[in-house]
């Protein structure tokens, strides 16, 4: 043909060698073809998990206190939202995570994921949670009082089998990382929670004990196992699949006048009716 007249041939061309990698190329071309359609690929499973990690949710709407069975988030309005801190931008949500490792087998929140607080406050499945009972009883629509223990179960668990928070407080060294918070299918003692109110010069603890607990108020999340509050690490920020996020801390961090810090501070975050 009129464009093969410029390539020219010598005895030392052989042909075989170039049949070998033009099949090796069509291999390769069909390999990749293959696995893009079976979802195989990491472009594709980071699609799939963003799909199902960010897919939006409506949280339950109230103005005055919430119940079991309701959807929330965990909120933490006095940290800062970012690394380095930006003076007026606060506010961190407790969520789901799912790592680098854990993506290869499965791109839904799954037992065993860590749990860490995320710097995006919109309502997600990664950080939507439905407030269960934890004594066997159904409370469904019962109010959520203070130093009453319930479990803090995933929302997008409860159609198949329930992901609760949990904390280990003798976790297997080497295997818990720097996240103590993670989901599991086990509803045992270290998956067990308590709201409790902040500390004020006005009323002490105890005599808000039994009172039902109010939406976008601040509170303490207490492990009823090991009496340790929740917290979140503002010190210790790690790179995930969307920028920066912030590790949790189980500890009672307090000031000199025995009150919670800023970042042991939570709220049960819903949108406000109107």
């Amino acid at each position: 043909m009129e464009k093969d007249k410029g390539i020219v041939y010598c005895n030392r061309v052989r042909l075989g060698n170039w049949y070998e990698a033009a099949t090796l190329e069509e291999y390769k071309l069909n390999k990749f073809l293959e696995q893009m359609k079976k979802g195989d690929l990491m472009l594709a499973r980071f699609r799939k998990m963003s799909e199902n990690l960010k897919k939006p949710t409506v949280l339950t709407q109230t103005s005055g206190s919430i119940a079991f069975g309701s959807k929330i988030s965990l909120y933490a309005p006095h940290v800062p939202d970012s690394d380095p801190p930006v003076e007026g931008k606060k506010g961190l949500l407790l969520g789901g995570r799912i790592s680098s490792n854990d993506i290869t087998y499965s791109q839904e929140l799954e037992d065993g994921c860590s749990v860490v607080v995320l710097p995006d406050t919109t309502p997600a499945e990664r950080n939507t949670f439905v407030i269960t009972s934890a004594d066997y009883c159904d409370r469904e629509g019962e109010p959520l009082k203070y130093n009453q223990e319930f479990l803090l179960t995933l929302s997008s668990s409860l159609n198949k089998k329930p992901l609760y928070v949990r904390y280990d407080p003798n976790p297997i060294p080497g295997l818990c990382g720097q996240y103590p918070l993670y989901l599991s299918h086990h509803y045992v003692s270290n998956t067990r929670w308590r709201v409790l109110p902040t500390q004020g010069p006005n009323i002490t603890r105890f005599e808000q004990e039994g009172n039902p607990v109010m939406v976008n108020t601040d509170v303490v999340i207490n492990h009823c196992a090991t009496n340790l509050n929740l917290g979140v690490n503002v010190g210790c920020w790690a790179m995930g699949f969307y920028g920066k996020l912030c590790t949790p801390l189980m500890k009672t961090c307090l000031d000199v006048y025995g009150k919670e810090l800023p970042n042991n501070i939570w709220q049960i975050y819903v949108p406000l009716a109107e």
